[in-house]
């Protein structure tokens, strides 16, 4: 009788493809390039990513003034793109000078705004709790669990109202209120793995919105918990070789996968 092959472990990073376009998750398990060459708006999101794990260190140095906090993140910034292709070589192969100048034009011009929302938090929160919420105890912790035949890293574990938790940090758009829901999930998966990995609950985790220095607190609910099981049955089933029905979003002139991604009807054709 013959074995069956072990599905394969999944990543966090892939459910996370999958919320976005299960599609997407199809064409990068087969071997597609998810991002084309780097341009100006993926090198702004490095940078700022980079410029925020500096944060705990400027704001214990930093007095509570808006004009001293931005120095310090142009100063820092400024460090971080001389650091940038020594961090990532890989990414910033082939990249031109034009397009390093755009990422740092765009990433300063966001200053400003950071400066203020940290300074609102430091405020309002206190700079004790901010400086927990923001201080890595871990960076990039490699996570894991057998029993979910699932893996990821997240970007941190701070140490924050005596619990560790998990950390993550996105460098896109930000909403009013709360997390996105695929930050939700994103946050939810390292949650469920840390849990597997201490033994203890995680009462929540923290979402950082790297480009306008906004943090937020996410409690992990049952429902979130039952998506992640059943996202990741739904990504075994595409890692085996099942093809997931395309889905027209707004974002699919833009995907770099939409001349593979034919309808199922032109797909069905060729075999019939």
């Amino acid at each position: 009788m013959p074995v069956e092959s072990p599905i394969p472990e999944i990543n966090v990073s892939e459910l996370i493809l999958y919320v976005n376009c299960p599609r997407r998750m199809y064409f990068v398990n087969r071997g597609f390039e998810l991002f084309p060459e780097m341009n100006g708006q993926r090198l702004e999101r490095l940078i700022l990513k980079e410029l925020s794990l500096t944060y705990p260190e400027i704001l214990r140095k930093c007095s509570l003034n808006a004009d001293n906090l931005r120095k310090e993140l142009e100063a820092s910034l400024v460090r971080t793109c001389i650091d940038l292709p020594l961090l990532f070589p890989r990414e910033l192969a082939g990249a031109e000078r034009e397009t390093l100048e755009e990422g740092e034009v765009r990433a300063r011009a966001k200053i400003p705004e950071i400066a203020a929302n940290l300074l609102g938090a430091l405020e309002e929160y206190g700079k004790e709790p901010m400086l927990a919420a923001l201080t890595p105890v871990k960076s990039e912790p490699f996570l894991s669990s057998e029993r979910l035949n699932l893996k990821g890293v997240p970007s941190k574990l701070v140490c924050f109202e005596g619990a560790q938790v998990p950390s993550i940090l996105k460098s896109g758009n930000c909403p009013e209120k709360g997390v996105w829901g695929s930050d939700r999930i994103h946050a939810a998966a390292f949650v469920l793995l840390l849990e597997a990995e201490s033994g203890k609950e995680v009462p929540f985790a923290f979402v950082e919105y790297v480009s306008y220095g906004l943090l937020r607190r996410v409690v992990v609910r049952s429902s979130d918990r039952r998506e992640i099981l059943k996202i990741c049955r739904e990504v075994e089933k595409i890692k085996a070789g099942f093809m997931p029905e395309r889905k027209e979003e707004r974002f699919c002139k833009e995907c770099n996968f939409s001349e593979h991604c034919i309808p199922d009807s032109s797909l069905m054709s060729k075999f019939f």
